[in-house]
């Protein structure tokens, strides 16, 4: 109906009056009647229209506010049991499809939680229950996953229908911290009603602390509660040599014009009379009215402090031999620095020979007896003004200050060569326990701890290399010297890929008919970038460094295969001398790589030779002497070479299983010059055919020194007066 405003109906009523008066009109009243009537639709359609769009972008509006929303929507029509569910239920359900059926949704409900909830929705329906609620319940999904999800549920009459709805909301990482948290609350409850700490407060106007009840475990007082006393009497409990440091503490904390935290230790006397450790910890607080709080908890720390104390030892000295080690080295002596600028000291660096053989030969149990000997030798000197430590392993440091003149010193390091040279007794065992020794002066070799160190430890190095037991003082002449070992052991390395290393064989002669018995077999060195080294310079590079191992095993097997041709060349009985060293020795792969490469090149055993030096086998006899005869079981011929030069004992000769004896060039040079060598010679060529050695002499250089050696039924001589050593092809000529 069309609703007329106040000028409309005036104006229409004018008309009819006029119209009453006259017939003429009724036609223009019938047309301004239409015309009001068309202007009226105008303006509705245009209103309608408005309002409809209005109602499109609500419409919109609402779409993208549950688009937005992260919960799934839905309603469920009792009448015509039509399911509405939003689209976010795919992802929830990690499904294709949006439109699914109520029943559906209950299939994804855990089965401990579906039959309840599928009863309950059954009964508000049967009923027609207006009300709301919410619950949890657990879903699994398509990829099947359990959530955990909270579902708000709302029933209701609309215009007479019943209607069911809600929205269903993924809380499962909700759930989980709130699980998470819960876990730590419980622990955090547990915690302190477990704790031990003593908690206090102390108002400082007052005077007055409180102290829950664990304090009396400590401290003598009547009765079960927390205590009341005031802060002289608790003064009255902390240990007197922490008491002015307790005071100093407290006051700066009390005269603080902040709030701030603290953290203390102290001791206290108990009322066992024992002495424990407490660690304070806690906030001072400044109230409105002026109060001065502290509050806190004590916590015994008794059993840490004791281990501080103990790993303090253990931090500044060593566990085996209880002296102390390189940290408190260091620190000491870079403390003696700074306060003696101007003044003059000797960094010793001390390394025990062949320690590592020791330990691998009996055991690390009496490495360490032999440490700990060693360092009761060293402190039986009773050198003054000095500290000895650990350094690590088998090294050892020892500083000697106020050094004026370096004679002096000289004759201390001459004493501790001389007092390692005797042999050392442990668990019936004698091991021998030479040194290598490095020296460095303040302030002419450095003037700090580390380039000391560095210094003393290059020289020790010299020392080792240049035959061990012995020492040396550093020069800067070193620097030059070391740095051509480091070139040798760099070009070493490859020396073998390189086919830089190859084999010269020196003639043995027989002194009756001068006939080629057999060769020593020597390695030379050609290296591409330093030319020739002699085998003076490589071969202790080449043992420090482990290199002698795979430069000894082509030595052996070149030596082996030109054996084998030699033997097929003729019937002539010889023997092929090779040289083992120490660390050859000490390998555990030496016995089985012999045996294979005479295997391999089917030569018999009786053409090769192993020389072994004296001072090798003398060092640990019982087990080198072992060795020896697991190596005369392959077949093989064994020489003692450099006899005379080391600290055997002559009782080893007629137990050590040798076929033959070397005597050394030292010897050998006397001939002629001094009766002394010869008288040497002699004896030890009649000692050795008593005990039906062959004797073979050394580094012969003259026709004199041949004649004599004849004359003495020396059975065998080498040296440049026959020749010197040979490629392998003048060699088999000389045999041949």
């Amino acid at each position: 109906m069309i609703k007329l405003g106040r000028i409309d109906k005036r104006l229409a009523f004018v008309v009819i009056a006029i119209c009453f008066f006259n017939d003429d009109f009724i036609f223009g009243f019938i047309v301004l009647i239409n015309l009001i009537l068309i202007i009226s639709l105008i303006y509705l359609i245009k209103k309608y229209r408005n309002l409809y769009k209005l109602s499109e972008v609500n419409k919109n509006k609402y779409n993208l506010a549950i688009d937005f929303l992260e919960a799934v929507l839905w309603e469920w029509n009792c009448e015509t049991e039509e399911f509405y569910i939003s689209s976010k239920i795919k992802n929830l359900l990690s499904i294709d499809k949006e439109e699914i059926k109520l029943e559906d949704l209950f299939s994804y409900i855990t089965q401990e939680d579906r039959n309840e909830l599928k009863l309950f929705f059954d009964e508000m329906i049967k009923d027609k229950i207006i009300d709301s609620f919410s619950l949890e319940t657990n879903i699994i999904n398509n990829l099947g996953q359990r959530l955990t999800v909270e579902m708000q549920i709302r029933s209701n009459f609309r215009d007479g229908v019943f209607i069911i709805s809600g929205m269903i909301k993924d809380i499962t990482a909700k759930k989980q911290q709130e699980n998470i948290n819960k876990a730590i609350e419980n622990k955090n409850r547990l915690a302190v009603e477990g704790s031990k700490d003593i908690a206090f407060w102390w108002n400082v106007r007052q005077n007055v602390i409180s102290l829950n009840k664990r304090i009396r475990e400590y401290i003598d007082f009547e009765g079960e509660k927390d205590i009341i006393i005031s802060y002289t009497k608790w003064r009255s409990y902390i240990y007197k040599d922490d008491l002015a440091e307790y005071d100093s503490q407290m006051m700066r904390l009390i005269s603080s014009k902040t709030d701030e935290f603290y953290s203390m230790e102290f001791r206290i006397l108990t009322k066992d009379n024992e002495i424990r450790w407490l660690e304070s910890k806690g906030k001072k607080t400044l109230e409105k009215n002026g109060d001065v709080f502290i509050f806190g908890a004590l916590s015994d720390i008794t059993a840490r402090k004791e281990k501080e104390l103990e790993n303090s030892f253990l931090s500044y000295f060593d566990e085996v031999t209880g002296i102390t080690n390189r940290r408190y080295f260091i620190k000491e002596v870079g403390e003696y620095i700074e306060k003696n600028p101007k003044g003059s000291f000797a960094v010793i660096f001390i390394d025990l020979d062949n320690f590592k053989f020791i330990n691998d030969t009996y055991g690390h149990d009496v490495g360490d007896l032999l440490l700990v000997e060693f360092t009761n030798i060293i402190n039986g000197m009773k050198i003054e003004n000095s500290l000895f430590s650990r350094y690590g392993g088998d090294e050892f440091l020892l500083v000697k200050y106020n050094v004026i003149e370096i004679e002096d010193l000289k004759i201390i390091l001459d004493n501790l060569i001389k007092e390692l040279s005797k042999p050392i007794a442990i668990n019936d065992i004698e091991v021998f326990c030479t040194l290598s020794i490095g020296v460095s002066i303040y302030p002419a070799d450095g003037k700090d701890i580390g380039t000391l160190l560095k210094r003393a430890d290059m020289a020790m190095y010299l020392a080792k290399i240049n035959g061990k037991n012995r020492y040396e003082i550093f020069d800067m002449n070193m620097l030059e010297i070391l740095n051509r070992e480091f070139e040798i052991e760099k070009r070493l390395r490859v020396a073998l890929d390189n086919n830089e290393i190859k084999v010269l064989y020196q003639p043995k002669i027989d002194t009756e008919t001068e006939e080629v018995l057999g060769f020593e077999a020597l390695v030379r060195w050609n290296c591409k970038a330093l030319g020739m080294v002699s085998p003076k310079e490589f071969i202790p590079i080449a043992e420090s460094s482990g290199l002698i191992i795979p430069i000894g095993n082509y030595i052996i097997e070149e030596c082996i295969k030109k054996c084998k041709e030699l033997s097929i060349k003729t019937n002539k009985k010889f023997k092929m001398a090779i040289n083992l060293s120490d660390v050859q020795i000490r390998s555990e792969k030496i016995l089985p790589f012999i045996e294979e490469t005479l295997e391999k090149y089917d030569l018999d055993a009786s053409y090769i030779e192993f020389e072994i030096t004296e001072s090798v086998i003398m060092k640990y006899p019982e087990k080198n002497i072992e060795k020896l005869k697991q190596l005369k079981k392959l077949g093989v011929s064994l020489a003692l070479d450099d006899f005379g030069t080391g600290y055997s004992s002559l009782s080893y000769l007629r137990i050590l299983p040798i076929d033959s004896l070397k005597i050394d060039k030292s010897f050998i040079d006397g001939i002629v010059i001094e009766e002394k060598s010869e008288y040497i010679i002699d004896t030890i060529i009649e000692l050795s055919h008593y005990l039906n050695l062959i004797v073979v002499a050394e580094g012969v250089e003259t026709k004199e020194q041949y004649d004599y050696l004849k004359s003495i039924n020396c059975d065998l001589i080498q040296g440049y007066y026959f020749s010197k050593p040979l490629e392998f092809i003048e060699a088999e000529k000389l045999l041949l």
